[in-house]
């Protein structure tokens, strides 16, 4: 399955019971609570996106539309993310977000394709630590 031998569970001391230990973008629930928070409380302009607040509720950030989707990943993400996570985690999800904002832009130069996809594998390098290598 691929599973980071860091995320494997371990034995505990009684032996009988295993303990998982979290990953490096584990949320608390503090964590989790700044994070929507930014999304609940962004002001956009009138038809840049739907009223996300309403799709956030009690930790949880559900049925928002894929326009949502993209907005969040190219815009907002970038602001949630930098208070929530570790930098190590933190800063590929933002390059990443650039990326997506880079390549689904109205006008695009060919030459700067290029540019963006290098910066864009050169981005996801340290991400291969943290996500499972079949998303790559």
């Amino acid at each position: 399955m691929d599973i980071r031998k860091v995320l494997h569970p371990v034995k505990c001391a009684d032996n009988k019971h295993y303990e998982i230990t979290t990953a490096n973008f584990d949320m608390t629930k503090k964590e989790k609570e700044n994070f929507c928070s930014v999304l609940m409380n962004a002001r956009l302009p009138y038809g840049c996106a739907s009223n996300i607040s309403r799709c956030v509720s009690e930790r949880k950030v559900f049925g928002y539309k894929s326009h949502d989707a993209h907005f969040i990943l190219q815009y907002l993400l970038q602001f949630a993310v930098i208070k929530t996570l570790k930098p190590e985690v933190a800063i590929p999800l933002i390059r990443l977000g650039s990326f997506f904002r880079g390549i689904c832009g109205k006008v695009i130069r060919f030459g700067r394709c290029f540019e963006v996809a290098r910066r864009n594998h050169r981005n996801t390098l340290p991400m291969r630590d943290y996500i499972s290598t079949g998303v790559f």
